[in-house]
């Protein structure tokens, strides 16, 4: 197998050192950065969700935009490929070096990618230049070193990753959807100036949607065709391991003889997924973010994907075919493509073609960063229509000779990934104290990596929790029979050490888990302090953080801020917050729900922002990035005497609505949200201090934003407990009068 020509243009045998050359990088880069596959896998999925994104960050695009931009030719063409060779070269055993050095070559994409950010240039006129040429310019001082690397990535650009997925389109059209000439070519070269035209920002968003959904067709796909047909996965199993551990090649050399029979293999199955040549990290160096090592660890997503998912997925189909061979291989793919269209079919070559957009995509902007480096401004229009012609003169190539043509473009475009790779891999190994560096910056501003945590975390990104939480709120409000209702209100009061003996009612007289969630205290229970100028908590909470507004950022603690403008919801009283002052108080399902007015005032209207229901809980604080402004909230402005003063009322994960005693058409959590803002012109609102205000239908967070210049702080039990009509302060001058 090791004999087998694929290409011209492309010697095999320069496969091995490279592969070679990328497993010592690995396992350097893997030891030194102590593991980072291992400990950061749930924190690349958290920080790819979106949950740790700052929208103050510098950059164009969020990190999953950036993600599929620029891996979206590996994810799927690139890894089907390099699979399917892969097998072709060193049989099925292949797949579990595949997994071993997809394992170890995990922590590349991250150096790269963080290398990619540290280095970047930013232009006056907002654009970013990045890529492997600005840190080998900029770290290692060798321009000639970029220069080369720019100049040979520009032409990998236009055969790897202009006519290289043109052909694959073409050869989809004609063989699968027998669609003869140059229309689809065409039609996609008009698709993608469409997107490219736009910039980075709209080639990450059309990225951002399509990748997924060609994902979700390629596996669909996967399961209507080939179920019925695999065989047992165990079997798949053993035959792999006996090959890739086979005894004969034991006996004639051990593990370096294995070693060397699969590195073809799997070296063109990385080769295939781009791995080394820099391409992501042209793009990855535009995200917005606030740390360089984030898109980092969000990069070696991609090989988990490619190295673990589908590799796994096509060496299982083409060995359950017998595929051993170029002949078997063909003879595969025609009775894939050549067969009924039907719906497996169709959402297959669909995925391929949306595919082949975010790839020519995401390589056009890697190929128009390499000329603006190496020729300036002036030759980026050149350059355009320089790639535009490569995609239809390839498809018109094959059009006209055949699969000669592609086999040719192809060897051609391996070849030049091969040279690329070399100034890239290198800088990676001296760089990679730089990269450290940025990683250890990261993690003391705050971030957090413990797996079981980050683990957690992404079960909240990815559960429905709105649903959820709407769901739990039916039950909550569900009347049960009194023998079945006790029992729970009891265990519940138990287990959460409620004081039931402060309740308005006895606790056989709560008809649901709700109504004993939000019950009344008794006449008394508490005290409102009477001073003028004093304002009292307004729940029963624990005080979680409090402290001065610095412009628009409120610091609650090491690594967990917020904006002001997000979390109040817009510019309308935004100039009165600014340097103002702030409390939290954190309700824990121990706690009295009911929300009171901090202090006498008119209410001036309310702004309600639908947003997610993650929990409120330290864990989640801590860990997902800006959550108060990404949750529901319901925003009271309240006028005193004195200055004004937000309410900010927090939804959380089982939070079943927030309700207001002034206005009753307000309902969250529903189904259908939109953000909604009010006034109350024609209408005066007055609320006496310690008056309800309203409720949460369980547990939650609410936050104070007082205006600048009005209060001074008192003598707060930071992350102790306190009680509704206790003083937190002292307002300081009376700036009008209000009727009483």
């Amino acid at each position: 197998m090791l004999t087998t020509k694929l290409f011209p243009f492309l010697d095999l045998d320069i496969l091995k050192p490279y592969f070679y050359f990328l497993l010592f990088i690995g396992l350097y880069l893997t030891i030194r950065l102590k593991f980072p596959q291992i400990r950061f896998l749930f924190l690349a999925v958290k920080i790819f969700s979106g949950n740790m994104d700052y929208k103050g960050s510098r950059g164009r695009l969020v990190h999953s935009q950036a993600f599929y931009a620029g891996t979206g030719s590996s994810l799927l063409p690139g890894a089907v490929l390099g699979s399917a060779l892969a097998l072709v070269l060193s049989g099925p055993g292949v797949l579990l070096w595949i997994w071993v050095s997809s394992f170890l070559i995990m922590p590349l994409r991250f150096v790269s990618s963080t290398l990619a950010i540290r280095f970047r240039i930013k232009l006056e006129s907002g654009r970013y230049l990045s890529g492997p040429m600005y840190f080998i310019e900029k770290a290692l001082k060798a321009r000639w070193l970029a220069i080369a690397f720019a100049l040979t990535g520009l032409l990998t650009v236009l055969a790897m990753g202009g006519a290289m997925p043109m052909l694959g389109v073409s050869f989809l059209a004609q063989n699968g959807l027998d669609i003869q000439g140059m229309t689809v070519p065409f039609l996609i070269s008009v698709v993608v100036i469409f997107v490219v035209l736009g910039g980075i920002r709209r080639v990450g968003r059309i990225s951002a949607y399509l990748a997924p959904i060609g994902i979700i067709l390629f596996f669909l796909s996967y399961v209507l065709l080939f179920r019925g047909s695999l065989v047992g996965f165990t079997s798949f199993m053993e035959a792999v391991w006996k090959d890739a551990t086979q005894p004969f090649s034991v006996l004639l050399g051990g593990g370096f003889s294995l070693f060397r029979i699969f590195s073809t293999g799997t070296g063109m199955f990385f080769l295939s997924t781009e791995t080394g040549i820099g391409k992501s990290a042209g793009v990855a160096g535009v995200v917005r973010t606030d740390a360089a090592a984030k898109q980092g660890i969000v990069s070696m997503l991609a090989t988990f994907f490619e190295g673990f998912v589908v590799s796994t997925f096509v060496i299982y189909a083409l060995f359950s075919f017998g595929v051993k061979d170029l002949e078997t291989i063909r003879n595969f793919l025609v009775v894939l493509i050549q067969g009924p269209v039907d719906p497996a079919r169709t959402a297959l070559f669909l995925s391929f073609l949306l595919f082949s957009v975010v790839a020519i995509s995401g390589w056009f902007y890697t190929g128009e960063q390499n000329a603006r480096y190496i020729f300036g401004e002036k030759f980026a229009n050149a350059y355009r229509i320089l790639f535009i012609a490569s995609l239809l003169a390839s498809a018109y190539g094959y059009l006209v000779y055949g699969e000669d043509v592609l086999l040719q473009i192809f060897g051609i475009g391996y070849s030049l990934a091969l040279v690329t790779a070399v100034p890239v891999l290198v800088s990676l190994v001296l760089l990679a104290k730089v990269a450290q560096g940025e990683l250890r910056k990261f993690l003391e501003g705050g971030a957090h990596y413990e797996i079981f945590k980050d683990f957690y975390l992404l079960l909240l990104s990815i559960l429905p929790k709105n649903l959820v939480s709407l769901l739990f709120g039916i039950l909550a409000s569900l009347r049960l029979p009194r023998f079945i209702m006790i029992p729970i209100l009891r265990a519940f009061a138990k287990a959460y050490k409620i004081n039931v003996d402060e309740a308005e009612l006895e606790i056989q007289e709560y008809n649901s888990l709700n109504q004993f969630f939000t019950r009344a205290l008794k006449a008394g229970a508490r005290i409102i302090d009477s001073a003028e100028n004093a304002m009292v908590s307004p729940v029963d909470a624990r005080i979680t953080g409090f402290g001065d507004i610095h412009d628009q950022v409120i610091l609650q603690a090491k690594g967990v801020d917020y904006n002001l403008k997000e979390l109040i919801g817009g510019e309308k009283y935004l100039s009165k917050f600014q340097n103002g002052k702030y409390i939290t108080f954190y309700l824990s399902p121990q706690d009295y729900h009911r929300i009171h007015s901090p202090a006498y005032g008119r209410i001036l209207g309310y702004y309600y922002e639908p947003g997610k229901l993650f929990p409120v809980n330290e864990l989640a604080v801590f860990g997902i990035r800006g959550l108060f402004p990404k949750n529901e909230r319901l925003i009271t402005f309240l006028q005193t005497e004195y200055g004004l003063v937000a309410v900010i009322k927090v939804g959380a994960s089982n939070v079943g609505r927030i309700r207001v005693t002034y206005d009753k058409k307000i309902i969250t959590n529903t189904l259908i949200r939109t953000a909604k803002e009010e006034d109350y012109k024609d209408v005066s609102i007055m609320i006496d201090k310690g008056a309800e205000l309203g409720r949460f239908e369980m547990g939650s967070t609410v936050i104070l934003v007082i205006e600048k210049d009005s209060f001074d702080f008192g003598e707060l039990p930071l992350n102790d407990k306190v009680t509704y009509g206790t003083p937190i302060g002292t307002f300081r001058k009376k700036v009008l009068n209000l009727p009483k």
